[in-house]
């Protein structure tokens, strides 16, 4: 049971039930406390002129009398029980274990004796005859308490229900009145991690006057400085690149000018200095890719694609440069995808991590391309796995190699020639089409990239959509 909700709910009715089933309980005892002081009261007071009569109507009128007298009786409910001066009960009945015991404590005073069972009540009165004789009078009634308990049940549950009917009511409300807010603010923060700064919670509890409101704007504030500075840096970024654009290419003609008086000695400077502005221009135009895409500026014009081709074609271009290298660009599956985006942002992408795998995958392996489409909860997607023979990445940087400038100081230095920012730009790439992209070590070695982009259309849809495009 993790969520908050559940438990707030669950506990407040808990707490409910106890307390209404504690106050039901008290509240009847207190109540039956009350009732039998003043039942006692009655009986002492109404008890022996009552025994007082049956013992004249006895000596009066004989057994026959007292007959029709302790029919009546038990006509209204009272059931009697007559001893003599000797002890013996008058009709042969037998009482109970209890009520005799009550009959000798009797026998020794004046004082009317009352005792209680769980569901009855006896009353033992001594009354004097004009003889002078002593008798007992025994009454047994039915426990008012009894009644109450045992005989409603029904009455008792009832009760219960509706308070617990209630309580839940009361603890629905106060539970969603809780949880609201943070509900909101966890909405807001999977938000904020999945990198829309323009996420907030003021509006939805701006009514409430409590911590949690203040921990929500709290929250915004911290939001709206976080986005201050992202859009300040993009900014920075943005603008630095553009600069450097104009001294750069003032360099590549000073040195296109440079090549044509230089001497053969300084040939070997002058290229190791095209080399490195070439460099340079790679950087600054993938700076500049990266900010339009962080800012939201790039254009997308998306249009319906085989993303099949797509990936059959780059996997053949960078399978001719790894050649010279010793190592080979492999597509092991390639299943019909049809897909709606930019082109030349979904090539950039994965142009990028078969590049990526293709630089550090070892000499004398290949690197593997699958392209997949599977359905996972009703959605159909699109997975491509690449997956080189490396040296693979650290646990704790496989979510960083997808942040701007981050490289792995071991496996992958700058000998290689990257400078941090190709999975950088397929992370947003796949981010603006409503995709994912993971990395992970395999088993055997190498490192496994994985890019998740949704289909256009179902499965069923594909061959037919395709027919269409091609026709």
């Amino acid at each position: 049971m993790r969520s908050l909700y559940t438990k707030i709910f669950l506990w407040f009715l808990v707490a409910i039930a106890l307390v209404g089933g504690t106050l039901i309980f008290f509240v009847l005892e207190t109540q039956s406390e009350f009732a039998r002081a003043s039942i006692e009261q009655n009986d002492r007071t109404l008890t022996p002129p009552f025994a007082e009569r049956w013992a004249n109507v006895f000596e009066t009128k004989g057994k026959p009398g007292l007959s029709e007298y302790r029919a009546h009786a038990r006509g209204v409910g009272i059931h009697a029980y007559f001893f003599g001066p000797d002890g013996k009960e008058e009709f042969d009945d037998t009482p109970s274990k209890e009520s005799r015991l009550l009959v000798k404590s009797a026998m020794q005073t004046d004082q009317t004796q009352i005792a209680w069972t769980r569901t009855h009540r006896f009353i033992a009165q001594r009354a004097t005859g004009p003889s002078g004789n002593r008798y007992i009078l025994l009454i047994d009634l039915p426990s008012p308490f009894g009644r109450v308990f045992l005989e409603r049940p029904q009455t008792q549950v009832l009760r219960l229900i509706v308070l617990l009917l209630l309580g839940a009511l009361v603890c629905f409300w106060l539970a969603r009145y809780i949880t609201e807010p943070v509900t909101q603010l966890r909405s807001a923060v999977r938000q904020l991690a999945d990198g829309n700064l323009h996420s907030r919670v003021g509006k939805a509890i701006a009514h409430r006057k409590d911590e949690l409101a203040d921990l929500g704007r709290d929250f915004d504030r911290m939001v709206e400085r976080i986005e201050s500075l992202m859009v300040s840096q993009r900014r920075l970024i943005r603008s630095v690149s553009h600069e450097l654009r104009s001294p750069l290419a003032r360099l590549t003609v000073a040195l296109g000018l440079a090549y044509q008086d230089s001497d053969p000695a300084i040939r070997g400077y002058l290229d190791r200095i095209a080399r490195e502005a070439d460099h340079l221009n790679d950087l600054i135009g993938n700076l500049l890719t990266l900010a339009r895409l962080e800012s939201g500026t790039e254009p997308l014009d998306q249009t319906v694609m085989e993303l099949d081709a797509l990936v059959s074609e780059i996997a053949a271009d960078v399978d001719f440069e790894a050649r010279s290298r010793g190592c080979r660009v492999q597509v092991t599956k390639l299943e019909p995808c049809l897909i709606s985006g930019v082109r030349n942002l979904l090539r950039s992408a994965i142009e990028n991590i078969i590049r990526n795998g293709a630089t550090y995958t070892k000499k004398g392996t290949e690197v593997q391309v699958a392209l997949e489409h599977v359905q996972d909860n009703g959605q159909d997607s699109a997975v491509i796995h690449v997956r080189d023979f490396g040296e693979g990445v650290p646990k704790e940087s496989l979510e960083l190699i997808f942040k701007p400038f981050y490289r792995v100081a071991d496996a992958r230095e700058r000998a290689s020639g990257g400078i941090g920012l190709g999975l950088s730009i397929t992370a947003e790439a796949v981010r603006l089409h409503g995709g994912q992209v993971r990395a992970e070590n395999c088993a055997g070695g190498g490192l496994l990239v994985e890019l998740k982009l949704p289909l256009y259309g179902n499965r069923a849809d594909v061959e037919l959509q395709r027919k269409e495009l091609v026709s």
